[in-house]
């Protein structure tokens, strides 16, 4: 029946396109307000917080009557459908969810004392608004709160906040809290942990896994599920039949993440005294390294400091496949030398700011900017930019480099990386400048695309369709203007030296440069560009194994042939201790086929273990999606067969203890005619098995004779075959070959 609890749900309707919930339904004006249902999940509507919309009540009913329409009714979420005894703690006092349903039912209550003017408004400020103000909460949440009062049946309770019970440890059916879990992308949402199970959780650690037992995590939730969270109970009867096991469903279960990280609580240990119990070991104390490096400094001479930073340009740019799309995001770096204040590298970057971007920038800071140009399509001179070559030192920020896979730039680069405060762009006063100056020169130049500031209206979408520049022209212009910055531009507030000021060098970058080079060329340092390229290559950390070298940044093995010839790998240990070596390496965040070890003094190449064949032309960030993916289905497997891994420990145990009743009823029979000691007890198992190899001999010899039989209706025999020894030729060649054939037969 067609009423203000019914759910629509539409099957080939033309009025409405999703499940919808009725807000209000006015018969005699003909009218009926319908509302979306659903607000997530993948039948979400879009616009959850709209007004209900206004249908005509006869082409409902037609449409309901014709069964386009399908009728069932709104329910509460399985959190919110609780008596009310739930919603108040041991004192008797309301939770913080039932506070905020309070008061969020007295908007409603007020909403709704409007009737008919709530949905027809006569003049003036509409409804919303009005209670909005008068009970100050915004417009939005006061739509918001009506609209799941409606959702909810008019039931008080819909209006619980989402967050569920605001209880450490929630009843049956609440919503779950904390971490969603990586089956959740699956429908599989987990359950929270509630007083029973932490008593099966204390009950299980203390039984088997701080007990002298020592099983594993994985072993003690079998047991868990086994005897706590099953439908059927496995089993072998007496007569032999077995009853497998079922267990709960993956929403009535706890996870196994759940049972491991809650033993500490429901035991009262902390983690380093359980691992002392199981273990008896010392704990390793962790290492923590301080921020080395300041930002005090003064240069002396070109290369002697650089200053590095980035950040998002202000400049719409499209793709190079189809130019009426724009990138989402375009990141500039800047590599100023303090001395001169010449740009010595400038990189226009696809996304955010990385360490993957950082190393191309610095990359083409260090080398010949003829090559760097050229690669985009400039053709430009050797003194058209001269600066180049790696600094002694280089000043950034702590974003990309104070990490391990930026160790590179200073153990291989040979110079000193110094960090800036944080929130203190005074440090990199040079860098931050730059942005402000190219901004200006995009803005002056009328580059279209530019995101000029204050735009107000129609005017906000001029950069989105002005932008026609991609990121390759738009570094051909920033090599442009580097070059035309250090060659031309007149520097006020330069500081120029006096001996310098007296040679007759004026305030441009380039010509401060050629001096400090003349005058103190012992800062920079110069490199292949293959071996540039190499030093500036991510770092990781390999742990060594037997069979393979672990990579623990991005968790895949490797295998290296020298490495394993030498013989480090035979003892992977530190010692006698259970630390295993490590080797530094370098490696490229694009593909992870191949990476390069430092072993002995050298960069040897590894490649990707055999047990990662399919995933030789991932990128890193590929690689750990797959795995992710991996440990997703690996997890829906392990509950679709949870059941056959106690079937088996059923099946084991049966077994065990029918030999154990064979033992004990050998033990009465005193039969002196058994075997008296283990030789001779394994000689009559030798004989036994012996005897079923000749069965089996039998068995195929007499199927050969039955096939010939069949095939050719004759037997060779042995004794009609010629002599041997008169059809042998002299020829020597003939007479090795002849002996083959013999022994082959």
């Amino acid at each position: 029946m067609f009423n203000l609890s019914s759910m629509l749900i539409p099957e080939d309707s033309k009025l409405i396109s999703e499940t919808m919930c009725v807000a209000a339904i006015f018969r005699k004006r003909g009218d009926v307000f319908l509302l979306p249902y659903f607000t997530t999940g993948e039948n979400a509507t879009k616009s959850p917080d709209r007004k209900p919309q206004k249908y005509k009540l006869n082409e409902i009913h037609a449409e309901i009557t014709a069964e386009k329409i399908s009728l069932n009714t709104v329910k509460l979420e399985a959190f919110k459908d609780v008596p009310d005894e739930h919603l108040y703690n041991k004192d008797g006092d309301p939770l913080p969810s039932t506070i905020q349903r309070n008061s969020r039912h007295e908007v409603v209550e007020k909403l709704l004392s409007y009737d008919d003017e709530l949905y027809y408004p006569i003049h003036g400020k509409g409804v919303i608004a009005i209670v909005a103000k008068e009970l100050r909460v915004t417009r939005t949440n006061a739509q918001r709160y009506l609209n799941n009062f409606y959702r909810g049946g008019r039931h008080i309770n819909s209006l619980i906040p989402a967050t569920g019970r605001h209880s450490s440890s929630p009843e049956p059916g609440s919503r779950k809290i904390g971490r969603p879990r990586v089956t959740s992308v699956k429908g599989v949402i987990g359950k929270n942990v509630t007083r029973q199970d932490k008593k099966y959780i204390k009950r299980i650690a203390l039984k088997f896994y701080l007990s002298k037992k020592l099983l594993s995590i994985k072993k003690c939730y079998q047991i868990l599920k086994d005897e706590h969270y099953y439908k059927q109970k496995g089993s072998i009867a007496p007569d032999g039949t077995q009853n497998e096991t079922i267990h709960l469903g993956p929403n009535e279960i706890i996870s196994e993440n759940q049972f491991r990280d809650w033993i500490p609580q429901v035991t009262g240990l902390s983690r380093n005294e359980i691992r002392a119990k199981r273990r008896q070991s010392s704990d390793q104390k962790a290492n923590f390294a301080g921020r080395a490096g300041h930002s005090d400094f003064e240069a002396d001479g070109p290369g002697d400091y650089w200053q590095m930073d980035s950040t998002e340009i202000d400049l719409e740019l499209v793709t190079p496949y189809n130019r009426l799309t724009t990138v989402l995001r375009a990141t500039i770096y800047v590599l100023r030398d303090v001395f001169s204040r010449s740009i010595v590298g400038i990189h226009l970057a696809h996304g955010n700011a990385s360490w993957k971007e950082a190393r191309v920038a610095l990359f083409h800071a260090i080398r010949n900017k003829v090559k760097f140009a050229k690669e985009y399509g400039l053709d430009i001179s050797e003194d058209d930019w001269v600066e180049h070559g790696a600094p002694a030192n280089l000043l950034v920020d702590n974003e990309e480099f104070q990490n391990k896979i930026s160790a590179s730039v200073g153990k291989d680069l040979n110079l000193t990386v110094q960090y800036a405060r944080a929130y203190q762009g005074d440090d990199k006063g040079l860098s931050e400048s730059s942005f402000h100056m190219i901004h200006s020169m995009l803005k002056n130049e009328e580059i279209p695309g530019f995101r000029y500031k204050k735009l107000l209206g129609r005017n906000r979408n001029i950069p989105l369709k002005t932008a026609c520049l991609t990121v390759y022209e738009m570094q051909q212009i920033l090599i442009i203007y580097a070059i035309y910055h250090n060659n031309h531009i007149w520097k006020d507030n330069f500081p120029l030296e006096e001996s310098a000021m007296m040679s007759g060098i004026k305030n441009v970058c380039r010509e401060y440069w050629d001096w400090g080079m003349a005058n103190r060329n012992y800062y920079l340092t110069y490199k292949p560009e293959r071996q540039l390229y190499l030093c500036l290559l991510e770092v990781g950390r390999l742990t060594v194994h037997k069979t393979h070298l672990h990579l623990q940044e991005v968790g895949a093995d490797y295998y290296c042939e020298e490495i394993s010839l030498s013989g480090y790998q035979d003892r992977p240990l530190v010692g006698s201790s259970r630390t295993h070596k490590t080797l530094s390496c370098r490696y490229i965040r694009t593909g992870i086929n191949r990476i390069l070890i430092e072993f002995r003094g050298k960069l040897v190449p590894a490649y990707l273990h055999s047990d990662f064949k399919a995933c030789r032309k991932m990128s890193v960030f590929e690689f750990k999606q797959w795995k992710l993916n991996t440990k997703i289905d690996k997890s829906m497997h392990e509950h679709e067969h949870s059941g056959a891994a106690s079937d088996f420990s059923v099946a084991a145990a049966h077994i065990v203890d029918g030999a154990k009743t064979k033992k004990s009823e050998t033990k009465k029979l005193e039969n002196k005619a058994l075997p008296a000691n283990k030789k001779e007890a394994s000689e009559v198992l030798i004989k036994e098995d012996d005897q079923k190899e000749n069965e089996r001999l039998d068995t195929a010899v007499m199927h050969e004779i039955e096939f010939s039989h069949t095939t050719n209706n004759t037997t060779v025999e042995i004794e009609s075959q010629p002599d041997i020894d008169n059809e042998i030729p002299d020829d020597d060649d003939e007479d090795d070959e002849f002996f083959a054939l013999m022994e082959e037969l």
